[in-house]
């Protein structure tokens, strides 16, 4: 069975007392019509990077446990100028290879697909909302070639769900 990085809540950028940023956002991982979460333990790798760039900002490790519903993400401490560029936030489940770019679900060439989908959020900051669009966005294909690229609305309603 496939499961799917959803954005419960998208990320935003939010000030802190100090003056320094953070980033927060809640995600789960489901079943392609959200009638299952993901019952065992992954590791997943949280990168921030510049909007269509492969420029990786911030990338840090987090585990999803068996039995979770969800998951919440903190970034941060940032420093202000964060919020001046436009960036994405993507979860994917981890490798062995780190502080790479996060690349796309490859399904060619191997035996199964995975068995979790990375999810990017929409961009943020800069000229953008400081909070992401409600979408998630699925890459697909071998990196450095031509990829496939799918939006789809966030939340747990299967209207939203890209059939």
């Amino acid at each position: 069975m496939v499961y799917y990085i959803r954005f419960l809540k998208t990320p935003r950028i939010q000030k802190q007392k100090a003056g320094s940023l953070s980033i927060p956002a809640l995600i789960c991982i489901t079943t392609d019509l959200g009638d299952a979460f993901l019952a065992q333990d992954v590791d997943l790798v949280v990168s921030l990077s510049l909007k269509d760039s492969e420029k990786v900002l911030h990338q840090e490790p987090l585990s999803w446990k068996a039995g979770k519903r969800e998951l919440a993400i903190l970034l941060g401490p940032f420093h202000p100028q964060l919020s001046q560029h436009a960036i994405v936030l993507s979860v994917a489940a981890a490798d062995r290879r780190k502080h790479h770019p996060p690349s796309p679900d490859n399904l060619l060439g191997n035996p199964g697909v995975p068995l979790v989908i990375s999810g990017w959020s929409a961009p943020f900051g800069g000229t953008d909302s400081l909070v992401a669009e409600k979408l998630v966005e699925r890459r697909f294909g071998p990196k450095g070639h031509l990829d496939l690229r799918i939006w789809e609305e966030t939340g747990n309603s299967i209207a939203r769900h890209i059939w």
